[in-house]
């Protein structure tokens, strides 16, 4: 099982500063800073998704990501995930999605890996994931940690997973911290949860 995080890492992680990214596109005016948990927000998780899909290199393209996908709430925040190069299927690409635009970041993109990794294995077709769904994941965390008095009761991470030791997709979520306890909280891909368990 995936180690959890807590919430002390995870709100670190999400305050780090921007690294520069490289875009295919220039943007031509400032957007504003996101206000709110945007992993609550459904209507704001959906359009980065087809934001996604439809950026001119992706266009009308099968795109499968590696590993996992990243949402961050907090004072940054994001979308991370690894992306197959549609034109180059060897490379694998780091994406950003921060305050309303996606940003391919050369700096952080994985290196060539060895020639003992089987790629295909790490691979989930996009398609299979509905960004929207984390909302729903969210606010079910947020529940569970108020249930048990949670010092953290706002939503600030979840991920997708694919767990290859199960050959299992699911949604991963920041350990709940409670006073002299701590807790896991993971979901099926159907949002329901499949672990919920004092650590």
């Amino acid at each position: 099982m995936l180690s959890a995080c807590s919430p002390s890492e995870n709100q670190a992680l999400a305050a780090e500063p921007s690294v520069p990214v490289v875009s295919s596109t220039s943007v031509t005016k400032p957007v504003p800073v996101y206000r709110g948990n945007f992993l609550k927000d459904a209507a704001a998780l959906a359009k980065a998704e087809h934001d996604l899909k439809t950026l001119p290199r992706f266009h009308g393209k099968s795109l499968k990501f590696f590993d996992n996908i990243v949402f961050f709430s907090g004072p940054r925040p994001r979308i991370e995930l690894d992306i197959q190069n549609p034109e180059n299927p060897e490379r694998i690409d780091h994406y950003v999605y921060w305050q309303g635009t996606w940003r391919r970041n050369d700096i952080l993109r994985k290196p060539p890996p060895p020639e003992s990794l089987n790629i295909a294995q790490h691979l989930t077709p996009l398609s299979q994931v509905r960004f929207a769904d984390v909302a729903v994941v969210a606010k079910e965390w947020e529940q569970k940690a108020r249930s048990v008095n949670a010092v953290e009761t706002d939503a600030y991470y979840v991920s997708f997973v694919y767990l290859r030791s199960e050959n299992k997709h699911f949604w991963h979520t920041a350990t709940i911290e409670a006073i002299g306890a701590q807790y896991y909280l993971s979901f099926h891909t159907d949002k329901t949860v499949w672990e919920f368990k004092k650590l």
